[in-house]
């Protein structure tokens, strides 16, 4: 889903000869073929095409992970409430707790 996204994407923009997607596509069409890559199940991932579809649609490389992160948060709350409401649940680490301070100055940006 997210390949044919990504193609769409670069089609919609006009941005298929772009050089930096036109490697992109080389890349991945050496990982689809070539032995190396096919014999060890070495694919590229949703990553690999939304950091594509991210660039392309003009969203800085810095903000990335923070998209990633977004993206998977609600999953990821969702993981954490089910882990620590059932005692017997093993998926989480053993004594995930947080210790560290429960409140910290933030100097504001200019004054870093």
């Amino acid at each position: 889903l997210m390949r044919e996204t990504c193609y769409e994407v670069l089609n919609e923009l006009g941005l298929h000869d772009d050089p930096l997607f036109k490697l992109a596509m080389e890349l991945e069409k050496i990982a689809l073929e070539d032995e190396y890559f096919v014999s060890r199940k070495l694919y590229p991932n949703v990553d690999f095409y939304s950091g594509i579809v991210q660039r392309a649609l003009g969203i800085p490389t810095s903000m990335f992970t923070c998209i990633f992160s977004m993206a998977r948060t609600v999953g990821w709350i969702a993981q954490w409430s089910e882990m620590i409401s059932e005692p017997e649940q093993k998926i989480g680490r053993p004594r995930q707790l947080f210790i560290g301070h429960a409140l910290r100055e933030v100097k504001p940006i200019d004054e870093r």
